[in-house]
């Protein structure tokens, strides 16, 4: 595990989160007293729900409402 002072970890940042990146664990010390530890995040699995399938569900069967155009011309009005 490195450390690295907080006046190190200011300047250097870029290249520390690289080594984190990398899978190093980085504890970072304030007048030499351990006080953070940077580890990589696991990516998580994300599961998306399935939109195609909700929007059948929800707007089934044919358009009964105005089309965009006639929307359009109804809010500009005579302009």
């Amino acid at each position: 595990m490195k450390t690295a002072s907080v006046m190190q970890a200011q300047h250097n940042l870029a290249a520390l989160l690289r080594e984190i990146e990398r899978g190093q664990t980085l504890v970072i010390t304030n007048r030499r007293r351990p006080v953070a530890r940077l580890s990589p995040v696991r990516a998580a699995k994300v599961d998306f729900p399935d939109f195609k399938a909700r929007a059948a569900r929800t707007w089934s069967g044919p358009w009964r409402g105005a089309s965009s155009t006639e929307l359009l011309e109804q809010s500009r009005g005579s302009r």
